[in-house]
């Protein structure tokens, strides 16, 4: 077993998904669920500073979830010699002539709560009764990479066994889960360079839309303009006009926007509507809804523009006009 390997392997997987996740955030997705209250409370008063706290709030509170996917579930198959597992709630089976051992990994146990307990009771008990012909004595366990946890019995009738424990049991090493560490070496900081480099690329391209979308000319955040985004009344329909349009190069399209409440109640091209569109190359969008095809577009393309207002979405399509 080559564990310096293994590790390097678990660790490049690791950066992966957590760069991806930064490349798939959605700001106003994610502004949807802040406290714009808060903020103004401390004493926010810049653009980026909201931006960088909503991006490291992304991050961290996946990393925990990616780091036990990534990193401690491949590195616990992979020294244990047992084999993956081919159940729900169970992640590697360890078996012999008298033994039927099953293993769910978790990264750490804080976020083991009692309802999660019972269903990884029945998804254990879901197991034993699928071999229960083989005669064995059946084995649940759920090990976490890190912490400390009893080796008995719960109550929900499966072992808890973290950190060097959970280690040694795998390995029959107590020192394994500090040489998991020494084989991380440097790589951790090779790392760390692409993965801030996304970051920074995201903070900036986030930083400019919660600019154009949320800020006065002069820079200042419009928190009446957020808190109508966050927490305002929601529309039951938002209608958009046209739905789809195709323009030559240069040319510009101003849409028609209306969030409807109900019969007696809409309200037409609404001050908080704010417009997006990821085919960056295609079209321009300007903070009052003014798309403008660039002359750079390729003649035939076509870009989908995201119109939101009142917790509405509506999605319309541009088509950029093929040469004759």
């Amino acid at each position: 077993m080559d564990l310096i390997q293994i590790v390097a392997d678990s660790l490049d997987d690791f950066y992966k998904r957590r760069i991806n996740k930064v490349n798939t955030l959605e700001l106003k997705e994610a502004l949807k669920g802040k406290n714009p209250y808060l903020y103004k409370a401390l004493g926010v008063e810049k653009a980026d500073d909201i931006v960088k706290d909503i991006l490291s709030a992304h991050i961290s509170s996946s990393d925990e979830g990616i780091f036990g996917d990534a990193f401690f579930e491949p590195l616990a198959e992979k020294i244990s010699k047992g084999r993956v597992a081919d159940a729900e709630g169970a992640d590697i089976i360890i078996e012999d002539d008298n033994l039927y051992k099953v293993i769910q990994v978790k990264s750490g146990p804080n976020a083991f709560n009692a309802s999660s307990k019972q269903k990884q009771s029945d998804n254990f008990k879901s197991i034993e009764r699928r071999v229960a012909k083989r005669k064995k004595v059946y084995n649940a366990m759920v090990g976490y990479g890190y912490g400390t946890r009893s080796t008995e019995l719960n109550k929900y009738r499966f072992r808890e066994v973290a950190g060097q424990a959970f280690w040694e049991e795998l390995t029959n090493d107590p020192d394994f889960s500090v040489k998991i560490i020494s084989a991380m070496g440097d790589r951790p900081k090779q790392h760390l360079i692409e993965y801030q480099k996304a970051f920074d690329t995201a903070l900036d391209s986030f930083t400019k839309e919660f600019i154009d979308d949320f800020c006065f000319d002069d820079g200042t955040i419009n928190w009446n303009k957020i808190l109508k985004f966050n927490s305002g009344k929601v529309c039951k329909k938002l209608e958009v006009k046209p739905s789809t349009k195709t323009l030559d190069k240069g040319e510009v399209l101003k849409l028609d926007v209306v969030a409807v409440f109900s019969e007696d109640e809409q309200i037409t091209n609404p001050d908080d509507t704010t417009y997006s569109s990821d085919e960056v190359g295609i079209v321009e969008i300007d903070k009052n809804g003014a798309i403008r095809v660039k002359d750079t577009a390729k003649p035939g393309s076509q870009a989908k523009i995201t119109v939101r207002s009142f917790g509405g979405k509506k999605t319309i399509t541009v088509k950029v006009k093929k040469a004759r």
